[in-house]
C-alpha cells in the first residue's frame, strides 16, 4: 500500500517570517498539529505542536513577536509518495516523529500523520472506521 492513498492533499504551509501566533492560528482553525514551512514553494522545515509546546510556551517567549523560522524544526524528514505504509511506520517510529511531509516530483503532495496510519492499521486490523465524536456535554 503506498502512502499517497492514505496521505492529507490539502497541506497548510506558511513562511518563515510569519508569526507563531498566526501559525498557531492556522493550526487551531484547521484542527492540524502542523505545519510545513516552505520558501519558493519548496518544504525547509516543519511547525509542530511539540514545536510550540517546548520552544515557545515552556520557554516563556511571546508568540505574536516570534518568527516562525526562530523555532521551527529545521532537519526536515519527508517521505516520497509511493512509499510503502509499513516503511513509513517505521520513519515515524525511529525519529520520534508524528508528522512527515510527503513528496511527488520534487514537490509537496501532501502530509501523513501518525493518526492517519493509526486509522488505517484500525481499518486493516478489526474492520472498523472512526469518525471524531464529540463528548462535550452532560452525561
Amino acid at each position: 500500500m503506498e502512502i499517497k492513498t492514505y496521505m492529507q492533499k490539502d497541506v497548510k504551509t506558511c513562511t518563515e517570517n510569519e508569526t507563531i501566533d498566526s501559525v498557531a492560528k492556522i493550526m487551531s482553525t484547521y484542527d492540524i498539529g502542523s505545519v510545513v514551512v516552505v520558501k519558493d514553494d519548496i518544504p525547509i522545515g516543519i511547525f509542530t505542536e511539540r514545536d510550540l509546546l517546548k520552544r515557545v510556551v515552556a520557554s516563556g517567549k511571546n508568540p505574536k513577536k516570534l518568527l516562525v523560522r526562530e523555532v521551527m524544526t529545521k532537519e526536515l524528514i519527508t517521505v516520497a509518495s509511493n512509499e510503502k505504509l509499513k516503511a513509513v511506520y517505521h520513519v515515524f517510529v525511529t525519529n520520534h516523529i508524528r508528522h512527515l511531509p510527503v513528496m511527488e516530483n520534487g514537490q509537496l503532495a501532501g502530509i501523513i500523520s501518525l493518526k492517519d496510519i493509526a486509522r488505517v492499521v484500525d481499518q486493516q486490523i478489526f474492520g472498523l472506521r472512526f469518525n471524531k465524536v464529540n463528548f462535550s456535554g452532560d452525561y
